[in-house]
């Protein structure tokens, strides 16, 4: 373990801009932002920088609205940064009732990652259980939102791809395949062109 503690900080820290954003919106229970700032979000911070990897933070304001549509409408996200939202609740047309901690897509040309407080979490269980902020960031940075998610058994792999890189950089600070893809990642956002 200590071997690959050691090879991860052999180079240099891969810089990610991300913008987080407590949804104005939202009226979560106090508790559950409470641990969501000092243990769920630390954590993923953590995560990465063991792992070779620094977020670059900067709060945001925004929030998430709807449209006539029932389509969610943000406010406040960027271009050239992951767009971390943190929220009550995924919005049910992304959600269909599962209750999920989390969803990575690109929407609008913006890269967004939205967060559910009353289910995120932090690392619990290797390969099952993991912190939810790790696991949707690394949708981002393994090039996930670049793809339709697939339906059946291709998109079930993509989760325990997902979920296996989350408990190797958890346990082990193992990043070499995400390092690798981040850095791509880090290429396509900059080659992005600037909206006006």
């Amino acid at each position: 373990m200590a071997g690959a503690a050691v090879a991860s900080f052999a180079q240099a820290p891969l810089a990610v801009p991300v913008l987080l954003i407590l949804d104005s919106r939202a009226k979560p229970a106090p508790e559950r932002l409470q641990r969501f700032t000092a243990e769920i979000w630390p954590e993923a911070v953590r995560n990465f920088s063991a792992g070779g990897i620094q977020l670059q933070v900067r709060n945001g304001k925004g929030e998430m609205g709807r449209a006539a549509s029932s389509r969610p409408v943000f406010k406040g996200l960027e271009h050239g940064v992951i767009n971390v939202v943190v929220t009550d609740y995924i919005p049910l047309e992304w959600d269909k009732a599962r209750g999920l901690a989390g969803v990575t897509t690109q929407y609008d040309g913006y890269h967004l990652c939205l967060i559910a407080l009353q289910h995120a979490h932090g690392n619990k269980f290797p390969y099952l259980s993991l912190n939810t902020c790790v696991h949707e960031l690394l949708h981002v940075l393994m090039l996930d939102i670049f793809e339709l998610r697939p339906k059946g058994t291709p998109g079930e792999q993509r989760e325990w791809r997902i979920d296996r890189a989350a408990t190797h950089l958890w346990l082990f600070n193992e990043a070499k395949e995400i390092r690798r893809l981040a850095a791509e990642y880090s290429r396509r956002l900059q080659a992005l062109p600037r909206p006006l």
